[in-house]
């Protein structure tokens, strides 16, 4: 059927328009903000290291989110305390970083709920530290440091679990994430939720759409496929903005090693440039999405060839 538009109709069409775009362009999704620039950190060493490097690099490729991984056993209190301090002086969000494939198999969520309570916990200690600190030294504060969240990078794909019935370890999976992000949203913790790109074409889309829509606040796309990131992440994106969810693009830096890490995989001979070019176009096709780059010790590598 053909429709004739008259100039009066087409007037009043492009004023709709103009408004839908305005207001698109003032709603931001919950959870990451088009202005964040994340960086992952595996090395929970890196909390109790001073000479503030960690921060020094992140500030030198312009990232301002922090997803770093903490060990209670060999992170101390003060330690923790001192280095959420510092990230928030130097005006950079912290989110605790884990996750594990087998964490996947309990519908309970009994380890992902082990890990929002240790997110939690984490704030409750370094709270108590930075006061008492503050008491001490009679310092005034303007804010109190703390974990703005948690990152899940789970992958359950990568059990053996996953060849044999991966619907079944998808059903476990949302069950576990949908009570996680329950106790988070108690514990007043953001959760970021790591997926690879290419769940909705493995026949999984309803449960990718469980996931974004019931499981995260924002969603990190492991997009890690050179130069088809645009395309690869249609389908998250449109998912993310029907459910006002945040919308992360990660990018590989690690050195392609011709198994985990392929060249199509990674923008480690290419460069920061390559990067930015990248997500500039992302950037075009998508609003308000953020990136991140994985990981700071492959960020050095790329730093220091520049």
């Amino acid at each position: 059927m053909h429709f004739q538009i008259t100039a009066h109709r087409r007037a009043a069409l492009g004023s709709i328009l103009l408004a839908v775009t305005l207001l698109a362009c003032l709603v931001r999704p919950a959870g990451a903000s088009a202005s964040a620039a994340g960086l992952f950190s595996w090395k929970a060493a890196a909390v109790n290291k001073t000479d503030g490097q960690l921060f020094s690099t992140m500030e030198q490729a312009g990232l301002n989110t922090l997803y770093q991984n903490f060990s209670s056993k060999t992170s101390r209190q003060a330690h923790m305390a001192a280095f959420l301090e510092s990230a928030m002086e130097r005006g950079i969000t912290v989110y605790q970083l884990t996750g594990d494939p087998s964490w996947a198999l309990d519908a309970e969520g009994a380890r992902l709920c082990e890990a929002v309570e240790e997110a939690a916990a984490y704030n409750r200690r370094v709270e108590r530290k930075f006061l008492s600190l503050r008491e001490e030294d009679g310092k005034a504060w303007d804010a109190v440091p703390r974990l703005a969240g948690i990152v899940f990078d789970v992958e359950p794909y990568l059990l053996d679990a996953w060849d044999e019935d991966p619907g079944k370890v998808m059903d476990s999976f949302v069950s576990g994430m949908k009570r996680a992000y329950a106790l988070a949203k108690e514990n007043s913790l953001e959760v970021v939720l790591c997926i690879p790109w290419f769940y909705d074409t493995q026949g999984l889309t309803k449960g990718l759409r469980r996931l974004v829509r019931d499981c995260c606040d924002s969603v990190l796309v492991m997009n890690y496929y050179r130069g088809a990131e645009i395309s690869h992440i249609a389908a998250e994106a449109e998912l993310a903005a029907a459910h006002g969810k945040g919308l992360i693009t990660a990018y590989e830096l690690q050195k392609a090693d011709g198994q985990q890490v392929l060249e199509a995989n990674t923008y480690y001979s290419e460069g920061l440039d390559a990067v930015r070019e990248n997500f500039t176009a992302l950037q075009a096709a998508y609003q308000g999405i953020s990136m991140a780059l994985h990981d700071y010790r492959a960020l050095d590598e790329v730093l220091a060839d520049e």
